[in-house]
C-alpha cells in the first residue's frame, strides 16, 4: 500500500515542471521552519516582556534604596544647621531641593505601582506614596519654622524623630518592594526553564516531522531530475563517440521531456551537418577573413572621431581641417575599392595617416619615423596589417611610459621574405605577457571578452589565412626598453 502511494506520488512529480519541483521542495522546507521560527518567537517573546518589565522596576526602585534615605538627611541636616530654607539649600549647599526629591519618588513609585507584576508589591508602593506625603508634612514643618529665634533644637529633635524616621521606613518599604519584584522574577525565570524545555521538546518533534517530509520530497524531485539528465548525458557521450543513432526516451512530462526531443532532433540532424562541414569549412574561413578585417575598422574610426571631437571642442578649426584631410587619406587606403591585398606604398600610406591623426592627441608623447627601401614599396600586403600593430605599440607601450616615445617603422627584405617591423621603445612586456601575446599571434590562445589583443591576433590570422602558415608576425619584448613587432611577409606578389 505505502510503495504504491510512494510510486503514484513519485509520478506526479515527474510530470510537474520543473519550477513546481523547485517550488514544492522550496514551500517544503522553508514553510514549516518558518511557523517554527514565529511560534518559537512568540512564546518566549511574551516571557522576555514580562521578565524586562519586572527588571526595570526593581533597577528604579533600587535607585532610591541606595540614595534617597541618606540624601533626604543630608538635605534636611543642612537645612537646620544652617537655618536654610527648602528653596536656599541650592544656591548655597548644591544640594537638591526636598521637594523635589519627594516629587521624582512619587511620581517613580506611582509609575510602580501601576506596573507591578504581583498585588504585593503594588500595595508597597502605595504605602511609599502615603509615606512621602507624611515626609512632605514634616519637610514644610521644619522649613516654616527654620529661621525662627529658639528652633534649632526643636527642629533637631524633628530630624531625628520626625524624619529620619520616616525615611528609615520609606527604605523598608522600597526593599519591601524590591522582594516582591524579585520573586515574581524567580517565578518568572522558572515558568521560562519550563516553557523553554517544552519548547524544545515541540520544536524536536516538528523540525523531525518536516526533515522527513523533506527527504522524501527531496529524494523523488532529485530523481525526477537527475534521471534524465543522466539519460542525456549518456546519449551525447554516444553522439561524440560518432553513434549517431542514439536517440532517448525521457518519460516524464517537464521541461527536460523537451530537452530529450530536441536531443533526438539533433542526433537526426548530425549525419547531413557532417557531410556538409568540408563545404562549410571553405566557405566560412573565406568570411572569417573578411570579418576579422571587417571588424578592425570601427575600432580605428571610434578613436579618430574622438580626436576629432576633442579638436573641436578645443577651437582648434584648422587642426580639424587636416586631421579630416588625414582621416579622408586614412579611408582611401581603408576602402582600397574593395581589395584585400594592396602595395607596401598605400598600406604605409594608411599608417601614416594615422600617426598624423594620432599625434594631434598625443603630440607631448609621440614621435615617429618611417624608413622603408623605394624599391620595396610594390610588395604585396595585406590591407591594414600595420595599423593595428603601430596602434598597439602607442596605447600598450609609449602611453605606459613617462616621455617622448619613438615608433619606428623600417623594412628590409630577408630570403623569401620581406620582413617590416614595428619598433617602440615604450614600456614593453614582462616575460609572462608576452608570452600571452605571443600565443594570440600563433592562434593557441582566443582573445579576451574585452578584445584585449585582437588588433595583433586579427593581423596575424589574416596573414596566415593569405599567404600560409610560414608567413607570420613575431614579437620581441624587454619590460621598461621597448617592443618590436616583425611581419614576415612574402617577397613575391602573392
Amino acid at each position: 500500500m505505502i510503495k504504491r502511494a510512494f510510486q503514484k506520488l513519485s509520478a506526479q512529480i515527474e510530470n510537474m515542471n520543473l519550477t513546481g519541483q523547485l517550488a514544492i521542495m522550496t514551500g517544503m522546507i522553508f514553510i514549516p521552519f518558518l511557523f517554527l521560527s514565529v511560534f518559537l518567537l512568540v512564546m518566549l517573546g511574551g516571557v522576555g516582556e514580562s521578565y524586562d518589565s519586572i527588571a526595570q522596576n526593581v533597577t528604579r526602585a533600587n535607585v532610591y534604596n541606595i540614595h534617597f534615605k541618606e540624601d533626604m538627611d543630608s538635605v534636611m541636616y543642612q537645612m537646620i544647621a544652617r537655618s536654610l530654607g527648602k528653596n536656599e539649600v541650592g544656591p548655597v549647599v548644591s544640594m537638591t531641593n526636598p521637594d523635589t526629591m519627594i516629587d521624582q519618588a512619587e511620581a517613580s513609585f506611582t509609575m510602580l505601582e501601576k506596573s507591578s507584576s504581583s498585588p504585593e508589591a503594588a500595595q508597597a508602593a502605595s504605602r511609599l506614596g502615603k509615606l512621602l506625603k507624611t515626609l512632605r508634612r514634616h519637610v514644610d514643618d521644619i522649613d516654616d519654622t527654620v529661621k525662627q529665634t529658639g528652633s534649632y533644637e526643636e527642629n533637631m529633635e524633628r530630624l531625628e524623630t520626625d524624619i529620619r524616621i520616616i525615611t528609615e521606613l520609606i527604605q523598608e518599604r522600597i526593599t519591601e518592594y524590591i522582594s516582591y519584584e524579585t520573586k515574581s522574577m524567580g517565578e518568572i525565570r522558572e515558568q521560562t526553564v519550563e516553557k523553554r524545555q517544552k519548547l524544545v521538546r515541540i520544536a524536536v518533534v516538528i523540525l523531525i516531522l518536516v526533515l522527513s517530509i523533506s527527504a522524501v520530497a527531496v529524494v523523488l524531485i532529485t530523481r525526477s531530475i537527475t534521471r534524465p539528465v543522466h539519460m542525456l548525458c549518456d546519449g551525447a557521450e554516444e553522439i561524440g563517440q560518432g553513434h549517431f543513432d542514439t536517440r532517448i526516451h525521457i518519460a516524464s512530462g517537464n521541461e527536460l521531456s523537451i530537452v530529450g526531443d530536441s536531443f533526438n532532433r539533433m542526433a537526426e540532424q548530425v549525419t547531413v551537418l557532417v557531410a556538409d562541414i568540408k563545404e562549410e569549412q571553405i566557405y566560412n574561413r573565406n568570411m572569417e577573413q573578411k570579418l576579422l578585417q571587417a571588424q578592425i575598422n570601427p575600432h580605428f574610426l571610434y578613436n579618430t572621431l574622438d580626436n576629432i571631437l576633442w579638436l573641436s571642442e578645443a577651437g582648434r578649426k584648422e587642426d580639424v581641417q587636416e586631421l579630416v584631410m588625414a582621416l579622408s587619406r586614412f579611408f582611401r587606403t581603408t576602402l582600397s575599392g574593395g581589395r584585400d591585398i594592396i602595395p607596401l606604398s598605400e598600406e604605409i600610406s594608411h599608417v601614416e595617416a594615422y600617426l598624423q591623426i594620432q599625434k594631434f592627441r598625443y603630440q607631448d608623447i609621440l614621435s615617429y619615423e618611417i624608413h622603408v627601401p623605394e624599391n620595396l614599396m610594390n610588395v604585396s600586403v595585406i590591407k591594414m596589417t600595420l595599423q593595428p600593430l603601430v596602434e598597439n605599440a602607442l596605447y600598450h607601450g609609449i602611453k605606459n611610459k613617462r616621455g617622448m616615445g619613438l615608433l619606428t617603422i623600417t623594412a628590409w627584405p630577408q630570403d623569401e621574405y620581406v620582413c617590416i617591423q614595428v619598433a617602440d621603445n615604450g614600456i614593453g612586456m614582462k616575460e609572462e605577457d608576452l608570452q600571452k601575446v605571443r600565443e594570440l599571434v600563433s592562434g593557441s590562445r582566443q582573445p579576451s571578452e574585452d578584445n584585449t589583443g585582437f588588433g595583433i591576433a586579427n593581423a596575424a590570422e589574416r596573414l596566415r589565412l593569405n599567404f600560409g602558415e610560414k608567413y607570420t608576425i613575431r614579437i620581441d619584448s624587454t619590460y621598461g626598453e621597448g617592443t618590436k613587432v616583425t611581419v614576415y611577409n612574402p617577397s613575391d606578389e602573392f
